[in-house]
């Protein structure tokens, strides 16, 4: 008992290690950016040894795509929540997941941006394109929970690539703009128009 005990207090340990580490280097490169960040920086900012540093990332690269993968996973958690949620109907859904794909970037402001922004950098941009075609992007799980609501036709149709823009490109594009001044703003009306534009392009015709 005690060996299980002391085992799964050194999985926490390092688990949380390493997210000192990826906060550590989001910041730095928020405010330093990317090319001017180096491992040491991290290593400083994170107060980790750098065998610590060199044991989870084996370079910096490696260490940004691992930030972008959390930021990604958090969301699609978020989202997962609302499509699992029983009893919604189906408009409540559509509007509850731009509500929470919204909430998400303002709780996270400095990692909703590097998200954002990661398929335009130079050291990801290809492993992002990459990621986004893969089964478990953000897109494939929302596909997979609207699959049988296309094919009943509960939904507008659609071409496939289209939905995801549709539920999720105007409220990104607003996001993309809140994320450079992130100026003091009504978020809950923001959330409702947003749900409602949403819903409105999407619901099937009456």
């Amino acid at each position: 008992m005690i060996m299980v005990e002391s085992t799964s207090y050194r999985r926490e340990t390092t688990a949380m290690r390493r997210q000192v580490i990826l906060m550590a280097a989001l910041k730095l490169f928020a405010t330093k950016g990317y090319t001017e960040t180096t491992m040491e920086d991290i290593r400083q900012l994170s107060g980790a040894s750098t065998g610590s540093i060199y044991h989870h990332f084996e370079n910096k690269e490696k260490l940004a795509l691992a930030l972008y993968l959390e930021g990604r996973q958090d969301l699609n958690v978020r989202l997962q929540i609302v499509m699992n949620t029983p009893g919604l109907s189906l408009e409540e859904t559509v509007k509850g997941l731009v509500s929470a794909y919204i909430a998400w970037f303002v709780d996270n402001p400095d990692l909703g941006q590097y998200v954002i922004q990661a398929d335009s950098t130079e050291y990801l941009s290809a492993q992002v394109r990459f990621l986004q075609q893969s089964s478990d992007a953000v897109s494939q799980h929302v596909m997979a929970w609207l699959r049988p609501i296309i094919n009943a036709r509960h939904i507008a149709p659609y071409p496939d690539q289209l939905y995801i823009p549709l539920l999720f490109g105007p409220s990104r594009e607003f996001l993309r703009r809140w994320l450079r001044s992130r100026q003091d703003i009504d978020f809950h009306q923001i959330q409702q128009e947003l749900g409602r534009a949403a819903w409105h392009t999407l619901r099937p015709d009456p």
